[in-house]
């Protein structure tokens, strides 16, 4: 995957964890074939949902490491380190 992109089927995002950069603009990208979207559990970012094979960006400007969900489906965890 290019730099600053990450991927989701129903069970994962993948890489988990990540470590970007502070400024970087992250790009989630679905491979799966239902909805999902990337929510920080304390609000940092979120991503609208995004639809099968469609990707959604946010640019990550305060460091710290995150763990975020998908809203639709809680079981999708992962964590973003941003230094």
């Amino acid at each position: 995957m290019v730099m600053g992109a990450f991927g989701m089927t129903t069970t994962a995002y993948s890489p988990n964890p990540a470590n970007v950069a502070v400024g970087t603009t992250v790009t989630w990208m679905n491979n799966d074939s239902v909805t999902h979207d990337a929510r920080a559990d304390g609000g940092a970012f979120a991503t609208p949902l995004i639809s099968p094979g469609g990707s959604a960006s946010v640019k990550l400007t305060t460091a710290g490491s995150f763990v975020y969900h998908c809203s639709i489906h809680p079981g999708m965890v992962a964590t973003i380190v941003v230094q």
